[in-house]
Protein backbone atom coordinates (compact mmCIF):
# COMPACT_ATOMS: atom_id res chain seq x y z
CA UNK A 1 0.00 0.00 0.00
CA UNK A 2 1.37 3.42 -1.21
CA UNK A 3 2.92 6.00 1.44
CA UNK A 4 0.44 9.15 1.31
CA UNK A 5 2.05 12.65 0.55
CA UNK A 6 2.72 15.18 2.75
CA UNK A 7 0.39 18.23 3.14
CA UNK A 8 1.69 20.67 0.14
CA UNK A 9 1.31 23.38 2.96
CA UNK A 10 4.18 21.27 5.19
CA UNK A 11 6.22 20.80 2.42
CA UNK A 12 6.20 24.60 2.06
CA UNK A 13 6.76 25.55 5.62
CA UNK A 14 9.32 22.89 5.30
CA UNK A 15 11.29 24.89 2.50
CA UNK A 16 10.86 28.13 4.65
CA UNK A 17 12.29 26.86 7.51
CA UNK A 18 15.46 25.64 5.49
CA UNK A 19 15.75 28.78 4.17
CA UNK A 20 15.95 30.21 7.83
CA UNK A 21 18.38 27.72 8.22
CA UNK A 22 20.52 29.48 5.66
CA UNK A 23 20.14 32.81 6.60
CA UNK A 24 21.28 31.98 9.88
CA UNK A 25 24.43 30.02 8.97
CA UNK A 26 25.22 32.74 6.65
CA UNK A 27 25.36 35.19 9.90
CA UNK A 28 26.60 32.82 11.83
CA UNK A 29 29.78 32.60 9.45
CA UNK A 30 30.22 36.27 8.74
CA UNK A 31 30.33 36.88 12.49
CA UNK A 32 32.79 34.11 12.53
CA UNK A 33 34.89 36.23 10.22
CA UNK A 34 34.54 39.14 11.31
CA UNK A 35 35.70 37.84 14.57
CA UNK A 36 38.63 36.50 13.13
CA UNK A 37 39.41 39.65 12.08
CA UNK A 38 39.12 41.32 14.79
CA UNK A 39 41.46 39.12 16.92
CA UNK A 40 43.95 39.18 14.20
CA UNK A 41 44.19 43.07 14.79
CA UNK A 42 43.98 42.71 18.44
CA UNK A 43 47.12 39.86 18.17
CA UNK A 44 49.36 42.35 16.55
CA UNK A 45 48.44 45.56 18.19
CA UNK A 46 51.70 45.65 19.36
CA UNK A 47 53.71 43.98 15.66
CA UNK A 48 55.68 47.49 14.24
CA UNK A 49 54.22 48.73 11.39
CA UNK A 50 51.09 46.77 10.97
CA UNK A 51 48.04 48.36 9.43
CA UNK A 52 44.43 46.52 10.74
CA UNK A 53 42.01 45.14 8.76
CA UNK A 54 37.72 45.61 8.39
CA UNK A 55 35.61 42.68 7.59
CA UNK A 56 32.84 43.68 5.30
CA UNK A 57 29.70 41.90 4.42
CA UNK A 58 26.56 42.68 2.44
CA UNK A 59 22.88 41.46 1.97
CA UNK A 60 22.41 38.78 -0.53
CA UNK A 61 21.48 40.03 -3.99
CA UNK A 62 17.72 38.83 -3.11
CA UNK A 63 15.18 36.62 -0.80
CA UNK A 64 14.62 34.33 -3.89
CA UNK A 65 18.32 33.46 -4.38
CA UNK A 66 20.70 33.89 -2.02
CA UNK A 67 20.23 34.58 1.30
CA UNK A 68 21.30 36.32 4.13
CA UNK A 69 24.75 37.84 4.46
CA UNK A 70 27.39 38.01 1.88
CA UNK A 71 31.51 38.16 2.60
CA UNK A 72 32.20 41.21 0.78
CA UNK A 73 36.26 40.85 2.00
CA UNK A 74 38.52 42.89 3.87
CA UNK A 75 39.42 46.29 3.72
CA UNK A 76 43.19 47.11 4.92
CA UNK A 77 43.59 50.45 6.73
CA UNK A 78 47.00 52.32 6.07
CA UNK A 79 46.56 55.35 8.76
CA UNK A 80 49.15 56.71 10.11
CA UNK A 81 50.61 54.97 13.47
CA UNK A 82 51.74 56.72 16.08
CA UNK A 83 56.09 57.24 16.19
CA UNK A 84 58.25 56.19 19.22
CA UNK A 85 61.63 56.16 19.57
CA UNK A 86 64.17 53.60 20.18
CA UNK A 87 67.72 53.18 20.54
CA UNK A 88 68.89 51.75 17.86
CA UNK A 89 69.93 54.15 14.99
CA UNK A 90 68.72 51.67 11.93
CA UNK A 91 65.17 52.02 13.34
CA UNK A 92 63.42 54.44 10.87
CA UNK A 93 59.40 55.76 10.84
CA UNK A 94 57.72 56.90 8.04
CA UNK A 95 56.62 60.02 8.73
CA UNK A 96 53.16 60.27 5.71
CA UNK A 97 52.74 58.08 2.85
CA UNK A 98 55.23 55.31 1.79
CA UNK A 99 56.99 52.21 2.04
CA UNK A 100 60.00 50.47 2.36
CA UNK A 101 61.32 48.21 -0.49
CA UNK A 102 63.15 45.31 0.70
CA UNK A 103 64.35 42.03 -1.47
CA UNK A 104 64.46 38.50 -0.18
CA UNK A 105 67.27 35.82 -0.84
CA UNK A 106 65.43 34.42 -4.06
CA UNK A 107 65.51 38.43 -5.26
CA UNK A 108 61.70 38.97 -4.93
CA UNK A 109 60.60 42.90 -3.73
CA UNK A 110 58.04 43.23 -1.27
CA UNK A 111 56.70 46.30 0.85
CA UNK A 112 56.68 47.30 4.42
CA UNK A 113 55.98 49.44 7.18
CA UNK A 114 58.27 48.29 9.54
CA UNK A 115 61.14 50.21 9.95
CA UNK A 116 63.10 47.82 12.31
CA UNK A 117 66.41 46.85 10.55
CA UNK A 118 70.46 46.48 11.40
CA UNK A 119 73.66 45.32 9.74
CA UNK A 120 74.42 41.44 8.91
CA UNK A 121 77.73 40.40 8.98
CA UNK A 122 78.10 41.41 5.24
CA UNK A 123 77.48 45.01 6.29
CA UNK A 124 74.11 44.95 4.16
CA UNK A 125 71.01 46.91 6.04
CA UNK A 126 68.33 43.77 6.45
CA UNK A 127 65.10 43.24 8.62
CA UNK A 128 64.51 40.65 11.22
CA UNK A 129 63.71 37.71 8.27
CA UNK A 130 67.00 38.79 6.57
CA UNK A 131 64.96 40.80 3.71
CA UNK A 132 67.73 43.52 2.36
CA UNK A 133 66.73 47.05 2.43
CA UNK A 134 66.80 49.03 -0.98
CA UNK A 135 67.33 52.35 -1.84
CA UNK A 136 69.86 54.77 -4.06
CA UNK A 137 73.50 54.04 -4.25
CA UNK A 138 76.41 56.63 -4.44
CA UNK A 139 79.36 57.71 -6.59
CA UNK A 140 82.27 56.79 -5.02
CA UNK A 141 84.05 59.41 -6.26
CA UNK A 142 82.16 62.39 -6.06
CA UNK A 143 79.87 61.86 -3.31
CA UNK A 144 76.55 61.97 -5.34
CA UNK A 145 73.51 60.07 -4.98
CA UNK A 146 72.57 57.59 -8.23
CA UNK A 147 69.03 57.61 -8.20
CA UNK A 148 67.67 55.20 -10.43
CA UNK A 149 67.24 51.61 -10.37
CA UNK A 150 67.44 51.27 -6.57
CA UNK A 151 70.29 48.37 -5.05
CA UNK A 152 70.50 47.08 -1.61
CA UNK A 153 71.67 49.39 0.61
CA UNK A 154 74.94 48.62 2.74
CA UNK A 155 77.39 50.66 5.31
CA UNK A 156 80.78 50.48 4.79
CA UNK A 157 82.87 49.56 8.03
CA UNK A 158 86.05 49.69 6.72
CA UNK A 159 88.83 52.43 8.03
CA UNK A 160 88.93 55.65 5.80
CA UNK A 161 92.87 56.42 4.95
CA UNK A 162 94.76 58.89 5.76
CA UNK A 163 94.92 62.22 3.11
CA UNK A 164 98.44 64.00 3.26
CA UNK A 165 98.07 67.85 3.96
CA UNK A 166 99.09 69.81 1.26
CA UNK A 167 97.44 73.14 1.75
CA UNK A 168 96.27 75.22 5.08
CA UNK A 169 94.36 78.41 4.85
CA UNK A 170 94.80 80.61 7.71
CA UNK A 171 92.61 83.12 8.95
CA UNK A 172 94.72 85.46 10.96
CA UNK A 173 94.66 89.08 12.71
CA UNK A 174 97.57 90.51 14.04
CA UNK A 175 97.55 93.33 17.11
CA UNK A 176 98.40 96.16 16.11
CA UNK A 177 98.65 97.72 19.81
CA UNK A 178 101.27 95.38 20.71
CA UNK A 179 104.78 97.20 21.19
CA UNK A 180 107.67 96.70 18.45
CA UNK A 181 110.38 94.08 19.22
CA UNK A 182 113.82 95.20 18.04
CA UNK A 183 115.19 91.88 16.12
CA UNK A 184 118.11 93.88 15.45
CA UNK A 185 118.95 94.86 19.18
CA UNK A 186 122.57 93.48 20.62
CA UNK A 187 121.54 89.71 21.76
CA UNK A 188 118.48 89.31 20.26
CA UNK A 189 118.27 85.77 18.95
CA UNK A 190 114.42 84.39 17.78
CA UNK A 191 113.71 81.16 20.16
CA UNK A 192 110.44 79.15 20.17
CA UNK A 193 111.35 78.80 23.94
CA UNK A 194 110.87 82.59 24.73
CA UNK A 195 108.02 84.46 24.35
CA UNK A 196 110.13 87.74 24.77
CA UNK A 197 111.34 87.42 21.52
CA UNK A 198 108.31 86.79 19.28
CA UNK A 199 104.46 88.59 19.97
CA UNK A 200 102.04 85.94 18.69
CA UNK A 201 102.34 82.47 17.65
CA UNK A 202 99.54 79.75 16.46
CA UNK A 203 99.31 76.22 15.94
CA UNK A 204 98.53 73.98 13.28
CA UNK A 205 97.75 70.26 13.20
CA UNK A 206 98.73 68.65 9.60
CA UNK A 207 98.83 64.89 8.38
CA UNK A 208 101.89 63.15 6.48
CA UNK A 209 101.00 60.17 4.51
CA UNK A 210 101.58 57.55 7.09
CA UNK A 211 98.42 59.58 8.68
CA UNK A 212 100.97 60.89 11.28
CA UNK A 213 99.73 64.20 13.47
CA UNK A 214 102.73 66.99 13.26
CA UNK A 215 102.27 70.46 14.49
CA UNK A 216 103.16 72.80 12.85
CA UNK A 217 103.94 76.27 15.09
CA UNK A 218 104.17 80.19 13.50
CA UNK A 219 105.43 82.76 15.37
CA UNK A 220 104.84 86.52 14.73
CA UNK A 221 107.18 89.00 15.81
CA UNK A 222 106.53 92.93 15.50
CA UNK A 223 109.40 94.53 13.78
CA UNK A 224 107.76 97.88 13.46
CA UNK A 225 104.48 99.47 12.82
CA UNK A 226 103.71 97.34 9.63
CA UNK A 227 106.35 94.34 9.82
CA UNK A 228 106.27 91.44 11.37
CA UNK A 229 108.99 88.56 10.96
CA UNK A 230 107.45 85.24 10.27
CA UNK A 231 108.92 81.79 11.96
CA UNK A 232 108.25 78.49 12.12
CA UNK A 233 108.73 75.20 13.46
CA UNK A 234 107.33 71.48 12.87
CA UNK A 235 107.18 69.51 16.06
CA UNK A 236 109.43 71.87 18.07
CA UNK A 237 112.18 71.56 15.24
CA UNK A 238 112.91 75.22 13.15
CA UNK A 239 112.66 75.49 10.16
CA UNK A 240 115.76 76.33 8.52
CA UNK A 241 115.36 77.32 5.13
CA UNK A 242 114.40 80.01 4.40
CA UNK A 243 115.33 81.14 9.05
CA UNK A 244 112.44 83.22 8.86
CA UNK A 245 109.73 85.14 6.21
CA UNK A 246 108.73 88.66 6.50
CA UNK A 247 105.12 89.77 6.07
CA UNK A 248 104.14 93.40 5.50
CA UNK A 249 101.21 95.16 6.22
CA UNK A 250 98.91 98.25 4.40
CA UNK A 251 97.45 101.20 6.21
CA UNK A 252 94.02 99.56 5.62
CA UNK A 253 95.38 96.84 8.03
CA UNK A 254 95.81 94.02 4.54
CA UNK A 255 98.55 91.87 3.68
CA UNK A 256 100.10 94.38 1.48
CA UNK A 257 103.38 92.63 0.86
CA UNK A 258 105.71 89.25 1.83
CA UNK A 259 109.17 88.23 1.36
CA UNK A 260 110.55 84.90 1.02
CA UNK A 261 107.37 83.71 -0.43
CA UNK A 262 106.45 82.47 -3.83
CA UNK A 263 103.32 84.70 -3.93
CA UNK A 264 101.80 87.28 -1.16
CA UNK A 265 101.53 85.41 1.68
CA UNK A 266 102.58 81.94 1.02
CA UNK A 267 104.44 79.93 3.18
CA UNK A 268 106.20 76.22 2.04
CA UNK A 269 107.29 74.55 5.17
CA UNK A 270 108.67 71.23 4.63
CA UNK A 271 106.95 68.81 6.80
CA UNK A 272 108.02 65.09 7.36
CA UNK A 273 107.11 63.51 3.85
CA UNK A 274 105.42 66.83 2.58
CA UNK A 275 105.66 70.00 1.45
CA UNK A 276 102.69 72.13 3.17
CA UNK A 277 101.64 75.62 1.60
CA UNK A 278 100.21 77.82 3.90
CA UNK A 279 98.10 80.46 2.70
CA UNK A 280 98.14 83.68 4.97
CA UNK A 281 97.08 86.23 2.01
CA UNK A 282 94.13 87.44 3.87
CA UNK A 283 95.97 87.83 6.98
CA UNK A 284 95.52 91.29 8.42
CA UNK A 285 96.65 93.72 11.38
CA UNK A 286 93.99 95.40 13.06
CA UNK A 287 93.76 96.83 16.63
CA UNK A 288 92.10 94.22 18.14
CA UNK A 289 92.69 90.87 20.07
CA UNK A 290 94.83 88.18 18.12
CA UNK A 291 93.21 85.75 16.03
CA UNK A 292 94.27 82.66 14.19
CA UNK A 293 92.83 79.53 12.98
CA UNK A 294 93.16 77.29 10.23
CA UNK A 295 91.43 74.85 7.73
CA UNK A 296 93.71 72.20 6.03
CA UNK A 297 93.09 69.46 3.71
CA UNK A 298 94.72 66.19 4.98
CA UNK A 299 93.38 64.14 8.14
CA UNK A 300 94.78 61.15 9.74
CA UNK A 301 93.53 57.85 9.86
CA UNK A 302 89.76 57.13 9.93
CA UNK A 303 87.59 54.52 12.17
CA UNK A 304 83.76 54.01 11.96
CA UNK A 305 82.35 55.87 15.11
CA UNK A 306 78.65 55.68 13.92
CA UNK A 307 76.37 56.44 11.11
CA UNK A 308 72.83 58.12 10.81
CA UNK A 309 69.62 58.11 8.48
CA UNK A 310 68.88 61.85 7.71
CA UNK A 311 64.75 62.71 7.33
CA UNK A 312 65.41 62.43 3.36
CA UNK A 313 66.56 58.93 3.96
CA UNK A 314 70.48 60.10 3.73
CA UNK A 315 72.69 57.00 5.12
CA UNK A 316 76.04 58.81 6.65
CA UNK A 317 78.82 57.30 8.09
CA UNK A 318 80.78 59.54 10.84
CA UNK A 319 84.39 58.71 11.31
CA UNK A 320 87.01 59.38 14.12
CA UNK A 321 89.14 61.57 12.47
CA UNK A 322 86.19 63.78 11.78
CA UNK A 323 85.41 63.17 8.03
CA UNK A 324 81.91 62.05 7.02
CA UNK A 325 80.89 59.72 4.16
CA UNK A 326 77.35 59.25 2.47
CA UNK A 327 76.52 55.68 1.94
CA UNK A 328 73.33 55.85 0.35
CA UNK A 329 70.16 56.64 0.95
CA UNK A 330 66.46 55.05 1.36
CA UNK A 331 63.70 54.95 -1.26
CA UNK A 332 59.90 54.72 -0.65
CA UNK A 333 57.44 53.39 -2.21
CA UNK A 334 54.28 54.82 -3.01
CA UNK A 335 51.51 52.98 -4.86
CA UNK A 336 47.66 54.40 -6.82
CA UNK A 337 45.91 52.03 -4.76
CA UNK A 338 47.50 50.72 -1.28
CA UNK A 339 44.18 48.31 -0.46
CA UNK A 340 44.68 46.50 -3.80
CA UNK A 341 48.29 45.35 -2.42
CA UNK A 342 48.43 41.54 -1.48
CA UNK A 343 49.01 40.47 1.91
CA UNK A 344 52.28 38.45 2.55
CA UNK A 345 53.77 37.02 5.72
CA UNK A 346 56.07 38.64 8.07
CA UNK A 347 54.17 42.25 7.78
CA UNK A 348 54.50 42.44 4.62
CA UNK A 349 53.00 43.40 0.65
CA UNK A 350 53.71 42.83 -2.51
CA UNK A 351 52.24 44.73 -5.42
CA UNK A 352 49.35 43.35 -7.66
CA UNK A 353 47.44 44.31 -10.80
CA UNK A 354 44.76 46.35 -8.33
CA UNK A 355 47.58 48.33 -6.17
CA UNK A 356 49.27 49.14 -9.75
CA UNK A 357 53.33 49.64 -10.10
CA UNK A 358 55.16 51.02 -7.40
CA UNK A 359 56.63 54.32 -7.81
CA UNK A 360 60.12 54.64 -6.25
CA UNK A 361 61.19 58.20 -4.91
CA UNK A 362 63.53 59.91 -2.12
CA UNK A 363 61.55 60.46 0.95
CA UNK A 364 59.71 63.80 0.91
CA UNK A 365 59.31 63.39 -3.15
CA UNK A 366 56.35 62.42 -5.14
CA UNK A 367 53.94 62.67 -2.39
CA UNK A 368 56.08 60.58 -0.28
CA UNK A 369 56.27 61.21 3.91
CA UNK A 370 59.62 62.05 5.53
CA UNK A 371 61.66 59.59 7.91
CA UNK A 372 62.32 59.53 11.15
CA UNK A 373 65.91 57.83 12.11
CA UNK A 374 65.73 55.69 15.95
CA UNK A 375 62.34 55.41 15.86
CA UNK A 376 59.62 52.67 14.97
CA UNK A 377 55.94 53.37 13.76
CA UNK A 378 53.24 51.70 16.19
CA UNK A 379 50.54 49.47 14.71
CA UNK A 380 47.38 51.76 13.78
CA UNK A 381 45.11 49.81 16.16
CA UNK A 382 42.85 51.05 18.77
CA UNK A 383 42.24 48.32 21.13
CA UNK A 384 39.23 50.38 22.54
CA UNK A 385 37.77 50.03 18.96
CA UNK A 386 38.48 46.35 18.42
CA UNK A 387 36.79 45.85 21.70
CA UNK A 388 33.76 47.01 20.86
CA UNK A 389 33.55 45.50 17.92
CA UNK A 390 34.13 42.51 18.70
CA UNK A 391 31.14 42.24 21.66
CA UNK A 392 29.34 43.46 19.07
CA UNK A 393 30.29 40.41 16.34
CA UNK A 394 30.17 38.12 19.57
CA UNK A 395 26.51 39.10 19.99
CA UNK A 396 25.43 38.43 16.47
CA UNK A 397 26.77 35.35 16.58
CA UNK A 398 24.70 34.43 20.06
CA UNK A 399 21.76 35.28 18.77
CA UNK A 400 22.40 33.94 15.13
CA UNK A 401 23.37 30.72 17.19
CA UNK A 402 19.96 31.09 19.20
CA UNK A 403 17.65 31.83 15.85
CA UNK A 404 19.61 27.79 14.68
CA UNK A 405 18.22 26.44 17.65
CA UNK A 406 14.86 27.64 17.56
CA UNK A 407 14.99 27.04 13.63
CA UNK A 408 15.85 23.13 14.90
CA UNK A 409 13.15 23.34 17.14
CA UNK A 410 10.59 24.34 14.48
CA UNK A 411 11.80 21.92 12.09
CA UNK A 412 11.48 18.93 14.37
CA UNK A 413 8.08 20.13 14.97
CA UNK A 414 7.27 19.84 10.89
CA UNK A 415 8.68 16.49 10.67
CA UNK A 416 6.41 15.53 13.32
CA UNK A 417 3.47 16.94 11.97
CA UNK A 418 4.57 15.61 8.14
CA UNK A 419 4.81 11.58 9.64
Amino acid sequence: MSKKCADPSVLNQFSKEHMAFQIDTSSINSASKRLEVIGNNVANANTVGFKGSDFDDVLATSMSGDVGTKKAGTRQSFTQGNITASSNPLDVAISGKGMFRVEGADGGVSYTRNGQFKLDKDGFVVNATGDKLTGFGVDAKSGAILAGVPIPLTISQTDLPPIVTTNATMDLTVDSREPVIDTAAAGYSFSQTDPSTYTHSTTTTVYNKLGEAMDVQTFFTKKSATDWEVHAAVNGQLVKAPASWNFTFGANGALASSTGTTTTGALSIPVSDAVVTFDFSKASQFGSTFKASAVQDGSGIGQMVGYKIGSDGVITNRYSNGKSVIQGQLALANFKNLEGLNPTENNQWTESVSSGPAVLSKPGESGTGSLEASATEDANIDLTTEMIKMISAQRVYQAAAEMVKKQDEIMQTVVNIGN
